[in-house]
């Protein structure tokens, strides 16, 4: 109990202080998995913690779980003109040397991206514990003018954390918890012309190859009155250091030759999320929903006290989930002030989830605004 109230206390002096750490370093990508179950929720919930995806969204929900561990995943989503690229490629054009992407370039430029997690995806939840080691492999496409960049990257995050119960009088509950990770990442900046697309992978062995190793810790806290309502507000990445180390090739690499850059000080930005999430019950409603959730959150606080900071708006998150028969899940949501929707099949063996979501990747609503798609198969038991 006391290390409860003492992460408990390293918390508050978190929110209250957070916004003053030194923002001079670098700052590099989060390191997370792909959902397609958030997908279609508006994203993560911070007091959603129900299922061994809690390891992303609360470090304090471990303490309330029932055991549950997860053996693969394959969770996949994309994002920009998808449908229109496949056109392009299962096309008459039906190979590279044809390619021409200037046709779905607009004025605001082109931007895709495609995010696969998984194969690997083992760990375990439950019992106030939670661990898991996870791979990932993402790349991100913008055009501008006549050029075409990407950014192809490999992550591989390793996972542990435990929460503590600080409160258990009658109706109420507090939980909190912490969660440790180590995480690398692999990536080559591409870059061609739009009329030769085809020569974008064409030297990747040579290309400028960089690597990012590193450390962090989330915290988060749970608050559950009567088992309906709860409150979490969770810091992830509260320091979250690592060494960016670039390499002239990815040979120079793998021959341990001396990098192109010597490594250099980068971090993950911490983000600071409050959810709230109601289950909705009544007789009427138990004979057919196993069970009807509610959810809103408001993401990255800190984000307000940036030199540019992203549209509060873009920020407010909400999610609705019924689930019948305990076999197949309807859900709606909206993130980015875009809406979303999905369902999900409970098969025994594998759990199966799909969504179509909005993503806005401009600071204010309707800048860039795009649609997204993501499935994921499921192997958790």
């Amino acid at each position: 109990m006391k290390i409860g109230r003492g992460i408990f206390s390293v918390f508050i002096g978190f929110v209250l202080f957070g916004p003053l750490i030194p923002l001079w370093a670098e700052n590099i990508n989060p390191f997370t998995m792909p959902s397609a179950r958030y997908a279609a929720l508006g994203g993560n919930h911070a007091a959603l913690a129900d299922d061994f995806d809690s390891l992303f969204n609360n470090p304090a929900a471990f303490a309330g779980l029932e055991d549950e561990y997860s053996v693969a995943e394959l969770s996949l989503g994309a994002y920009g003109p998808v449908f229109e690229i496949l056109d392009i490629i299962l096309g008459p054009a039906d190979s590279l040397e044809n390619l021409d992407l200037s046709g779905i370039i607009g004025d605001k430029g082109f931007a895709a991206g495609f995010d696969l997690g998984g194969p690997v995806s083992a760990g375990w939840v439950g019992r106030g514990l939670g661990f898991g080691l996870f791979s990932r492999f993402s790349s991100v496409f913008t055009a501008a003018g006549s050029n075409l960049k990407a950014v192809v990257s490999g992550d591989v995050l390793l996972l542990g954390g435990y929460s503590f119960r600080v409160i258990n009088r009658e109706r109420h509950v507090l939980d909190t918890g912490f969660m440790g990770k180590g995480f690398v990442r692999m990536g080559i900046d591409l870059e061609s012309s739009l009329l030769n697309v085809e020569t974008l992978l064409d030297d990747t062995d040579n290309l400028p190859f960089a690597t990012a190793l590193g450390i962090g810790f989330d915290l988060g806290l749970k608050y559950t009155f009567a088992e309906n309502l709860s409150l979490a507000l969770v810091c992830f990445d509260v320091y979250s250091p690592a060494i960016v180390t670039t390499y002239k090739s990815f040979e120079d690499f793998k021959n341990k030759e001396s990098p192109l850059e010597p490594g250099h000080n980068a971090k993950v930005k911490p983000r600071l999320n409050l959810g709230i999430q109601y289950r909705i019950r009544s007789f009427f409603l138990e004979k057919y929903i196993s069970e009807l959730i509610f959810l809103t959150d408001y993401r990255d606080f800190i984000d307000l006290f940036s030199l540019i900071p992203r549209n509060p708006v873009l920020n407010f998150s909400f999610g609705l989930e019924a689930v019948i028969m305990e076999k197949l899940s309807l859900r709606i949501g909206v993130a980015d002030a875009l809406p979303a929707a999905g369902f999900g099949l409970d098969l025994s063996f594998m759990k199966f989830d799909c969504a179509i979501y909005g993503r806005e990747l401009g600071i204010d609503p309707g800048i860039q605004s795009t649609y997204a798609l993501a499935f994921g198969l499921l192997f958790r038991y």
